[in-house]
């Protein structure tokens, strides 16, 4: 299976171009983590990227973050293996204040967890959450620092056109 990455866009230390263009197939391969594009596997596959496309398809061009949430992450938790109901996370201290803390999908177990934020249809993820406020308090910052401050690795943001996958490493703030 060929990975199409013509779509994406990488950022960061984490996932360099090289990296990304010449081995990442190669170690999604060896450790499992790609899924078989052929037979009955393949098939369910495709129809369950399907149904999200309609999903995606139906958010049109407006809708509140509520919106976003329901077209966007709720068909994709199951595709990333999170059975669990999507809860709101309660606030996080971090160094600037006390933070959105997003909402957190969970595995039917409850062992693992995915912290995820969303914003109106088309914000600027990139952009200060609220007016007259700095560059730090972008959607993408905070959920950067809330990532940092509970300790957790991954977490994804989107605005119903972007999906972003965060990675979090003390190393790299």
């Amino acid at each position: 299976m060929a990975l199409d990455l013509a779509d994406c866009q990488f950022h960061g230390p984490a996932l360099p171009e090289p990296f990304v263009k010449f081995e990442l197939e190669r170690e999604l391969t060896r450790l499992k983590l790609l899924p078989k594009a052929t037979g009955a596997e393949g098939k369910r596959l495709a129809e369950a990227w399907q149904v999200y496309r309609r999903k995606l398809r139906s958010l049109a061009a407006s809708g509140g973050e509520l919106r976003v949430l329901h077209h966007v992450i709720e068909p994709l938790k199951e595709l990333l293996g999170y059975e669990g109901e999507i809860q709101n996370a309660p606030q996080v201290q971090t160094r600037e204040d006390l933070e959105d803390g997003g909402h957190l999908l969970t595995t039917s177990d409850g062992g693992a967890k995915l912290r995820v934020w969303t914003t109106s249809f088309d914000e600027d993820l990139y952009a200060p959450s609220q007016r007259g406020r700095a560059y730090r308090f972008s959607h993408l910052r905070i959920a950067q620092r809330v990532l940092l401050a509970t300790g957790e690795r991954l977490g994804l943001a989107t605005n119903g056109v972007q999906l972003v996958l965060l990675i979090s490493d003390r190393r790299w703030s």
